[in-house]
């Protein structure tokens, strides 16, 4: 299975020199954002593709389907996040039940 990334340019770089088999980059325009929907519809119908990556920016402007396989998971881009630490903290907490503290 293999693992995907959806984001910006910089993210994409980033996730590919980290070894992650296929990344797409998209700036905020709206061709680029009807572009990643459509690459999101295919990564989704695809056999191939375990765990989609994308940044939460994009995740926002192309809405999330609800689907069980893949795996699709929000990651924060260069700027950070935009939920917030302590809605990450919760996000880990009710995922994997341990509770994160610094």
């Amino acid at each position: 299975m293999k693992i995907v990334l959806m984001g910006d340019m910089d993210t994409a770089l980033g996730f590919k020199l980290a070894g992650v088999h296929e990344t797409y980059a998209f700036d905020e325009s709206s061709l680029e954002t009807d572009r990643a929907k459509n690459k999101l519809k295919e990564l989704i119908e695809r056999g191939d593709v375990g765990i989609i990556l994308i940044t939460e920016r994009l995740a926002e402007r192309v809405g999330i389907p609800e689907v069980t396989f893949p795996i699709i998971l929000q990651i924060p881009d260069k700027f950070g996040s935009i939920f917030g630490e302590e809605q990450l903290k919760e996000i880990v907490r009710k995922a994997i039940g341990v509770e994160i503290k610094r």
